[in-house]
């Protein structure tokens, strides 16, 4: 039993953790958009603008190639 309620707590915890990151990056491209948006950039200028901030927030792994 002991065993059992070891692993829920382990992906209760993962599962907390996965949630946090995803919120921050929720955040992150929230106050992208809204600069992107507010200094009216697009095509090529949009995603250097984006990509540049998902490498600021540590997200590489959001960029777009």
């Amino acid at each position: 039993m002991s065993k059992v309620l070891s692993t829920l707590k382990q992906i209760s915890d993962s599962m907390e953790e996965l949630g946090n990151s995803m919120r921050r990056e929720e955040q992150v491209y929230k106050a992208e958009l809204a600069d992107r948006l507010a200094k009216g950039l697009q095509g090529d200028a949009a995603i250097g603008h984006y990509n540049k901030w998902m490498e600021n927030a540590g997200m590489k792994h959001l960029m777009v190639k």
